[in-house]
């Protein structure tokens, strides 16, 4: 932090944006009702609902605050926020389902096991900055083509497959996607969000709202693996 904040540019902007502390308030409710809902499906669900609708009619009344009415009606920033959701759910499942998997279905040892994986995730983090680092290159469609098989191979694969082995590299698979994704799609979320009112405060808005998606996908994930586990 000190390197960095000796070279960044520390001058205050031009126009600020109030903090609406309301809209904050239903934002944290909502996370933490969809995140119980593995758990507790039916009462966080009703929960949800109705933070939903409370977060709706203050949307409308506060269109510019803390969850701009903008952002949300910008395809582009939905669909690659839900996507990133989606690609942690399935990485953070696998990672805590896999090694109970295996240990399941093989007489491997606990070391093993954590090696294999370990090897898996190594793999998947490397091939993953790999396709980070080729985006522009490559083009969106086909980046997002990539994400789509890729994410979708992992978890089919954890499910359907009859040999024990091929769980690694499902664990690989997913988390070239989860962390690919989350880099790739966090520039096309952050690049769709208007800028034509407030460019001081749309993409810091924007990246937030996004990460917040992916961190939901990270608590989602282990409870779902839990569920797994125990109906194994």
């Amino acid at each position: 932090m000190p390197a960095v904040t000796r070279r960044a540019e520390l001058s205050a902007p031009s126009r600020t944006t109030p903090f609406h502390g309301r809209g904050a308030t239903l934002l944290v409710l909502l996370a933490t009702a969809l995140v119980l809902i593995p758990r507790f499906p039916l009462p966080a669900i009703a929960a949800s609902l109705a933070v939903v609708a409370l977060l709706a009619l203050h949307v409308r009344s506060h269109p510019d605050g803390f969850v701009p009415a903008s952002l949300l009606r910008t395809r582009t920033f939905v669909l690659s926020t839900l996507l990133a959701c989606t690609f942690a759910t399935s990485y953070f499942t696998l990672l805590f389902a896999v090694p109970r998997l295996l240990d399941d279905r093989t007489d491997w040892s606990t070391s093993t096991i954590g090696t294999g994986q370990l090897i898996a995730l190594l793999t998947g983090s490397t091939l993953s900055m790999a396709l980070a680092a080729s985006a522009t290159r490559w083009g969106r469609p086909r980046v997002l083509t990539i994400l789509l098989t890729t994410g979708s191979l992992a978890p089919l694969t954890a499910l359907l497959t009859p040999w024990p082995a091929l769980l690694l590299p499902a664990a690989t698979l997913a988390v070239l996607t989860a962390s690919a994704g989350q880099a790739t799609l966090a520039v096309y979320a952050t690049q769709a969000a208007p800028t034509a009112q407030r460019p001081t405060a749309q993409r810091p808005t924007a990246i937030g709202l996004f990460n917040l998606g992916y961190q939901l996908g990270g608590a989602f994930g282990p409870a779902i693996a839990a569920l797994v586990i125990l109906s194994a």
